[in-house]
């Protein structure tokens, strides 16, 4: 059975990159029917945090992601995180230790960089000056109260790695010196974590970024060591951005939480990450959760690095959102509301009203967070008018020309769009206005705003009353 695995590191929030590879070990593992793991690898004890762990979890499952076992759910090869593992990879290292596989190396910082940088070494590693000590030169050390490390014997030959998704990449002998398993304060490098976890929760297939490409010669020889075949690997594209830089801050926003902040629906997110250096047979760019499973395959992902483009995540956002009914939109964009200080009992009290604001302006929205501002004046009437905005929509005899509306308004039965425009536009025929004079500070007067809903849509949805009430509002301010 494919059994694959995502093992993040709680030492921040969901970056887009991780997710992509989560992702892409999720379709892997539905698509052969497979079990997706997750594991938690948390020994960077100083900078890992619970919270960052817990968001995680929250940001995969958002993103419509589930798996068979983890850290909380369990399953039959836990524990699931690191830390609660560590007798675990003790025992392994002693055993390449006795083994003659691994020996205990005694070497300060200090005394490697001097010998470096006295000439003698012919590259930047390592030594192996601890290779092959003697039994005194060992008591000597712990007389001096050392604390070693444990170092993997590299034997002497070279590496070849059977990549799916970028063919047979040979690793010379010579190209490893030997390298650390086991820190001084007997906590496992990653390098030999990584391997025992997978060994021990029988991994298949091994799913990870570009970067991980030269480490996989060390990963493959510690199974050798330990006399297991190592799983398939597929190292995916790099995430970059437009720039064809690494992905970092000065692109915006790269984390999945940040995105779900911003108003992002999970569906937008999990067909857009699909198809960062992944494309089907047809280029189909618009797939359903099912869809995606079923085409899904390793041999068509790219080696060339995927681009991560928010414009081109912004318009997958704004089509998802287009896809959803008005009822499920207002009660996906709640919590958005409720951010900007609406209530829920204001909510719920013009939540009709909300449904039909988002039916008419759901062509505009981009994110959920564009919610508030587009029917934010229809739930409250507390209007605030900006004096520059007005200075630059006010016409001749404005208070005068408002009233004659206001009273206008009054007379208009049924209060319907097509009504109320033919109403309007005929005022302004008569009073030889052109319409854009009128219409544009109509708006700002009802709303605050210069641009939202279509004029008349809007003035329906707000209601007679309310219109009229707003208008005197305005007015009374005007004149005191």
């Amino acid at each position: 059975m494919v059994r694959v695995r995502f093992a993040p590191s709680p030492t921040g929030y969901l970056h887009i990159g991780n997710a992509r590879t989560a992702l892409f070990n999720y379709l892997f593992a539905r698509k052969n029917s497979g079990k997706f793991i997750l594991r938690i690898e948390n020994t960077d004890t100083e900078r890992s945090k619970k919270e960052y762990e817990e968001s995680i979890l929250e940001d995969l499952k958002w993103l419509g992601l589930s798996w068979e076992e983890g850290p909380d759910v369990g399953g039959p090869f836990g524990p699931y995180r690191q830390t609660e593992r560590l007798q675990l990879y003790r025992d392994y290292a002693n055993k390449l230790v006795s083994e003659g596989k691994a020996y205990r190396c005694w070497c300060t910082k200090e005394e490697i960089e001097k010998r470096r940088s006295s000439g003698d070494q012919q590259n930047s590693g390592y030594d192996n000056y601890c290779r092959n000590l003697s039994v005194s030169q060992i008591s000597s050390f712990q007389a001096e109260g050392r604390n070693p490390v444990i170092r993997f014997r590299v034997p002497d030959k070279k590496v070849v790695v059977n990549d799916i998704i970028r063919g047979t990449v040979i690793f010379e002998a010579g190209t490893l010196n030997d390298f650390v398993i086991m820190k001084s304060n007997e906590i496992p490098t990653f390098h030999f974590a990584v391997v025992i976890d997978d060994l021990s929760m029988q991994i298949t297939h091994v799913i990870r970024g570009e970067d991980h490409l030269s480490n996989t010669p060390k990963h493959i020889l510690i199974f050798e060591a330990l006399g297991c075949n190592p799983p398939a690997f597929a190292h995916m594209s790099m995430t970059l951005g437009t720039d064809r830089t690494r992905l970092s801050k000065r692109h915006g926003a790269t984390s999945v939480r940040q995105y779900r902040e911003n108003g992002y629906l999970a569906e937008a997110m999990f067909n857009y990450l699909a198809l960062l250096g992944w494309s089907s047979k047809d280029n189909q760019e618009i797939f359903s959760k099912q869809q995606l499973i079923e085409e899904f395959s390793l041999q068509a992902c790219n080696k060339s690095n995927a681009i991560f483009d928010p414009a081109k995540l912004l318009w997958l956002n704004a089509l998802y959102i287009r896809k959803k009914s008005s009822s499920e939109i207002f009660e996906i964009s709640l919590p958005f509301l409720e951010k900007a200080g609406y209530s829920k009992s204001e909510l719920e009290q013009h939540k009709k009203i909300i449904e039909k604001v988002i039916d008419v302006e759901k062509e505009k929205l981009k994110t959920l967070q564009d919610i508030p501002e587009r029917t934010g004046y229809f739930i409250s009437e507390d209007i605030s008018w900006n004096s520059e905005i007005e200075k630059k929509v006010k016409i001749p005899e404005f208070e005068k020309t408002l009233s004659e509306i206001s009273d206008l308004l009054k007379t208009i039965e049924p209060f319907e769009k097509s009504v109320i425009e033919a109403t309007i536009r005929r005022f302004c025929e008569e009073r030889n206005l052109k319409c854009i004079e009128v219409f544009n500070p109509l708006r700002f007067v009802l709303t605050g705003q210069t641009k939202g809903a279509g004029l008349f849509e809007m003035i329906e949805l707000i209601g007679k009353q309310r219109c009229i009430k707003r208008i005197e509002n305005f007015l009374k301010l005007k004149t005191g």
